[in-house]
């Protein structure tokens, strides 16, 4: 029976700050029990002032499952960083998106550390995928209840797009198929599994169809009442569920440095997926997507 722990929501719903838990404290069984059914619940958590080195950080992901490697590096957590030498993703806008979306198997969990925050740099933007399954339109849920979505990437293309303005990707470009009401792993809930960044057409629809239909969709997730806006601190860290929420962020600038440390855990990692994928998406997508 998990212990009862100390909360309070951070927006109506999705999240919950955890109080009183030093994560570079030891996390007794019954503790993690309680985390994980809240994290369960409410899909993201939020620790804040916590004082935590990678080491600390990949240890207690760990307890969830097997960090990924996502970097050449071949250490369990890289830096989403603009001023870092070792940073990734640069300054750009990124549209709401499930990270990963375009494999089989995407990525289960994202951690972030503030490590560098300054006072007025760049938020979070979260939308809960799974409430906005369960408030569906009767209309709009028996349009896609049986149906899949693909999702697609084009690693050199503008992150802050939406996939359906610039029409289809090509069908070399990675990409896969989902339901466009996928189970929950933790709770057995569906979840709207559609994104603008990543998600270009419904099957078995037209290119007019699909297009009309997802704008729907994207309308729907993104009304207020599905959202949390963090705003970072140094010493936050943010666990949240990568498929039953998903992400956004405005353009960083690079007079207000920003430097996040993640650590990600269970589906593919992104190096691995790319090298398997070779053969089929050639070493273009390979390069763009900054991978040797």
């Amino acid at each position: 029976m998990p212990i009862p722990l100390t909360t309070r929501p951070v927006a109506p719903m999705l999240g919950v700050e955890i109080l009183g838990v030093e994560l570079a404290r030891t996390i007794d069984a019954q503790t993690f029990e309680a985390l994980e059914d809240a994290l369960a619940r409410h899909a993201l958590l939020l620790f804040r002032n916590q004082s935590l080195d990678p080491e600390t950080q990949v240890d207690f992901l760990a307890r969830f499952g097997a960090p990924l490697i996502e970097n050449d590096g071949g250490r369990p957590f890289q830096y989403v960083s603009h001023t870092r030498d070792d940073g990734i993703l640069g300054e750009a806008r990124f549209a709401f998106h499930s990270d990963h979306a375009f494999m089989d198997d995407p990525i289960e969990l994202i951690s972030l550390y503030g490590e560098e925050v300054p006072p007025g740099c760049v938020g979070t933007t979260f939308v809960n995928a799974r409430a906005a399954a369960a408030e569906l339109p009767e209309a709009l849920h028996e349009r896609i209840a049986a149906r899949r979505a693909r999702h697609a990437i084009d690693p050199a293309a503008d992150a802050s797009r939406v996939a359906i303005e610039a029409g289809p990707l090509a069908d070399d470009l990675p990409h896969a198929w989902h339901p466009a009401l996928r189970t929950c792993r933790r709770t057995g809930e569906p979840i709207l599994y559609v994104s603008e960044q990543q998600t270009d057409r419904v099957e078995g629809l037209s290119q007019e169809e699909s297009r009309a239909l997802l704008a729907e969709l994207f309308a729907h997730l993104a009304q207020p009442r599905f959202r949390y806006d963090h705003a970072w601190r140094e010493g936050d860290l943010v666990i949240w569920d990568n498929v039953a929420l998903q992400h956004a962020r405005g353009a960083l600038t690079s007079d207000v440095p920003r430097s996040l440390r993640r650590v990600s855990v269970g589906g593919t990692s992104v190096i691995q997926y790319f090298r398997e994928h070779a053969e089929r998406y050639g070493r273009g997508a390979i390069a763009a997507a900054g991978l040797s």
